[in-house]
């Protein structure tokens, strides 16, 4: 079945294995190895990670930028509003999400279907060297989140492009988020071995040299 939809959205796309292909053979992967895609590890990411509590999102509109199929917001139970953008959030029902308690938005983080200023804590996890336009992105990104809001940032930095993250990344790319002050910045060395941005980012050694990972948390100031 899900082979069938990565054919679909090759076909869609003009050929070859696209982007989209790809993630979702990903994520079929994931499925598989783990017999489902657990969600039991984000609130740390959210809360702790970035030194905040569940009490800081309460009452809270919060939206998820690249959110994945894993149901990151399934925690948040005390927020207002729980949602989860994805350009392949529709594919991504077939991997359990509509079991989620958040709301999925097929949508890119270019074009956010979302009004101006409407969310308290915007975040995008892992997702900001998958855009295809950089710049789009942060424009959306800020766009969505009301004065005040809390921004939190998770990216690779430094990497060689591949079909699924096409963007490098520097260290300055907190210097595209004009009206964000900065609250907290950490930049953090890749574990050895397989590829693990969250272990990574849980061991928290910190970065010397080569591809790392970024962790910001930010703040709407305009």
């Amino acid at each position: 079945m899900l082979q069938g939809l990565r054919q679909r959205i090759r076909a869609r796309r003009g050929g070859g294995q696209s982007k989209g292909a790809a993630e979702l053979a990903f994520w079929e992967r994931r499925k598989q190895g783990e017999g489902t895609v657990r969600n039991d590890q984000f609130e740390r990411f959210f809360t702790s990670q970035f030194g905040l509590t569940p009490d800081d999102f309460a009452g809270k509109r919060l939206l998820d930028i690249g959110c994945g199929p894993r149901g990151s917001l399934e925690w948040a139970s005390m927020a207002a509003e729980r949602a989860g953008a994805d350009p392949l959030a529709d594919e991504y029902r077939r991997l359990g999400t509509d079991d989620h308690a958040m709301t999925y938005v097929a949508a890119g983080a270019e074009h956010l279907p979302f009004d101006d200023a409407h969310f308290d804590v915007v975040s995008a996890f892992n997702a900001l060297d998958h855009v295809d336009d950089l710049q789009a992105a942060v424009g959306e990104y800020t766009r969505v989140a009301r004065p005040d809001a809390v921004g939190l940032l998770l990216t690779e930095v430094g990497h060689e492009p591949t079909v699924t993250e096409p963007q490098t990344l520097d260290w300055d790319v907190l210097d595209l988020f004009a009206g964000w002050r900065v609250v907290t910045e950490d930049r953090i060395a890749m574990k050895p071995g397989p590829h693990d941005v969250y272990g990574s980012w849980l061991e928290g050694r910190p970065w010397t040299e080569g591809s790392g990972l970024l962790a910001a948390r930010l703040e709407r100031v305009a």
